[in-house]
């Protein structure tokens, strides 16, 4: 069982003091990092809890987790220190440098998009996972794994494709507190995660959900059509447990029956002239709006009409 806060550090096979400067037993290397697991500033993950799937994916639909899979390139932008020489040759530090990391992804538009949609300063903290897996975060106040705290988070423009080269979306970002990882990394190697592979966690799927027509006064029904953003796709398999209907802000009571797919068709009480209704996806169940369709996340924006 992978218990986070048991397996902290563990690639270090038991040897002494962590700044120790012996080489024996295994040694901790982060390979190129092709995820970023991005919280809230602050988020801590709870060291009580199983790191797999399950606790991930929760933590995701709390609104807690963003990730982004599969980057391309990766590099190393960071500040060199600062180095000042006295009159007598004497040297001193005048300035520590910064990390700062850039990288790009080949995942379309709407990936692009979203990566814009992260454009902040302190907002976010952010943990790197390597392409065999292993994770590299920080330690928290309370010794729990948080993500490294960012300052400037900032998506690129967007890179055209030209006859030799192709699209290319990208997201650069400047760590602001250096000692999270040069003195309280924690580091969690693939290895202790009784085969979880972290590297191949998803970010959340956005479906769009559009009125067929405006509802009608009078009406008992609600046409809704749902499409993935990311390709245009029908999104199929929706239940009645997967919506959240309002009517002028109350919870309406409904039915679906999807048919043919991704149109959705709503059975509600009859509508009255200049209802505001709203949709959106639901987890009826954990009161989020993020739902858990196979192993796959799905969320939606708030689609809404006034009825005529």
């Amino acid at each position: 069982m992978a218990i986070l806060n048991t397996i902290y550090n563990l690639v270090l096979c038991g040897a002494g003091a962590v700044f120790g400067t012996g080489t024996k037993g295994c040694k901790q290397f982060i390979k190129k990092a092709t995820a970023l697991w991005f919280t809230p500033d602050g988020f801590e993950f709870d060291g009580a809890r199983t790191l797999d799937q399950t606790y991930v994916q929760e933590v995701q639909a709390e609104g807690n987790l963003i990730i982004l899979k599969g980057a391309k390139t990766f590099s190393d932008n960071s500040s060199e220190d600062v180095i000042e020489t006295l009159e007598d040759g004497t040297k001193q530090v005048a300035t520590l440098g910064m990390y700062e990391f850039a990288l790009t992804f080949i995942n379309g538009m709407a990936f692009h998009a979203a990566l814009h949609s992260l454009n902040s300063f302190g907002a976010y903290n952010v943990l790197f996972v390597d392409r065999d897996g292993n994770i590299l975060g920080t330690k928290s106040t309370t010794g729990s794994l948080r993500g490294f705290t960012i300052g400037m988070l900032q998506a690129m423009k967007l890179s055209f494709p030209t006859d030799s080269v192709g699209q290319k979306e990208g997201l650069g970002f400047q760590m602001t507190e250096r000692g999270e990882l040069d003195r309280d990394y924690l580091y969690i190697s693939q290895k202790e995660l009784s085969g979880y592979q972290p590297q191949k966690e998803d970010g959340i799927n956005e479906v769009v959900l559009t009125f067929d027509a405006v509802p009608a006064d009078l009406g008992t029904t609600i046409v809704v059509n749902a499409k993935s953003k990311q390709n245009q796709n029908a999104w199929v398999g929706g239940l009645t447990t997967d919506f959240l209907i309002t009517r002028n802000g109350v919870t309406e009571s409904q039915t679906v029956v999807e048919s043919p797919e991704g149109t959705y068709t709503f059975t509600v009480a009859a509508l009255a002239a200049n209802d505001i209704i709203a949709i959106r996806l639901y987890d009826s169940a954990e009161n989020n709006t993020v739902i858990l369709k196979d192993t796959d996340l799905y969320q939606s924006q708030l689609a809404s009409a006034t009825t005529v």
